[in-house]
């Protein structure tokens, strides 16, 4: 086994493709890269595009202070005493800070600055943090107004934020795809912020569209995607090669364990119903659904009474 994988790598090395089922094919060294370069720069354009309408969300929480912090928690619980910050007792105390708590990634939508995410990156905050590419933060912690959530869909998983209160114009935005139209194995391109790395990029494909069976949220159009997702990547866009918004990352699948890193698998919230529910979240700070259903209850004792009946269904 050694031996062969040593001649598979001479082969790899001194320029030589193996294709099944065909006379091997040398490549020179000196052959011209064009293609190559096209498929790069096709990346890179699609980085320079995204970068400025990508932005990077700080979940800010504040910390609960115990009125006994030195005193172990199963000692709290044995004598009763509650895990509530301790009383005034007349004097006047510094309001605590909020801390970040986690980080996410979103995308501006309108150019007065409306940014589509996903509801668990903003949710359960005492304070949101949104840092845009060119340097630019604007901190509802340090001014209340700042960072606003214009209305969330958690049966989706998305969240539409305002930054700037009223004071932002002309910010790049990001079109949306027609998600009915994305096909398997096309190349799919994501931008977020994982683990504290502002924006950056990773490639991959389509692994597969229209998985909604993930039992995630109640409505569900994924696009599944090789595309290295992790932990920050959340609310940030996964992309077509011609820089257009296919998805919204949501989720990974990991390694398990103490592995909280993608095994290379990922799901994006498929354009489509991003939109439709971003669009709405603006006009309406929610999303109004018709609903059409029946409702179905066995009879007890008191409901065949009520209903003089001896069997049947309510």
């Amino acid at each position: 086994m050694e031996a062969l994988f040593g001649i598979v790598r001479n082969l790899l090395f001194s320029g030589m493709m193996l294709v099944a089922g065909a006379a091997p094919l040398v490549v020179a060294a000196d052959s011209d890269p064009g293609v190559a370069l096209q498929l790069e720069n096709a990346f890179t354009s699609v980085a320079e595009k995204a970068f400025p309408a990508v932005v990077v969300i700080v979940n800010k929480r504040v910390a609960h202070r115990p009125m006994y912090p030195n005193l172990p928690p199963q000692f709290q619980e044995w004598f009763g005493i509650p895990n509530t910050p301790m009383p005034d007792q007349g004097k006047r105390q510094a309001k605590p800070a909020p801390t970040p708590v986690g980080a996410g990634s979103g995308i501006i939508v309108r150019e007065d600055g409306h940014i589509l995410t996903n509801y668990h990156v903003v949710e359960g905050s005492d304070a949101l943090e949104v840092r845009l590419s060119d340097g630019r933060t604007f901190d509802s912690d340090l001014d209340k107004d700042s960072v606003t959530i214009v209305g969330y869909d958690e049966q989706t998983d998305l969240a539409i934020l305002k930054i700037g209160n009223g004071t932002i114009k002309g910010l790049p935005t990001l079109p949306f795809a027609d998600s009915d139209k994305v096909k398997s194995g096309q190349w799919a391109i994501a931008v977020g912020a994982p683990y504290n790395l502002d924006h950056s990029v990773t490639v991959g494909v389509v692994s597969y569209k229209g998985r909604h069976d993930m039992r995630m949220t109640s409505f569900e159009n994924y696009i599944q995607t090789d595309a290295s997702i992790n932990p920050g990547n959340s609310g940030g866009p996964l992309l077509n090669i011609r820089g257009e918004v296919m998805g919204v990352n949501e989720f990974i699948v990991t390694g398990g364990g103490m592995s909280r890193g993608s095994v290379g698998i990922g799901f994006a919230i498929a354009s489509n119903l991003a939109k439709k529910v971003s669009d709405s979240l603006v006009e309406h700070g929610e999303v109004r659904r018709p609903f059409l259903g029946i409702g179905m209850q066995e009879l007890t004792d008191d409901l065949k009474r009520e209903f003089n009946v001896d069997h049947g269904v309510l």
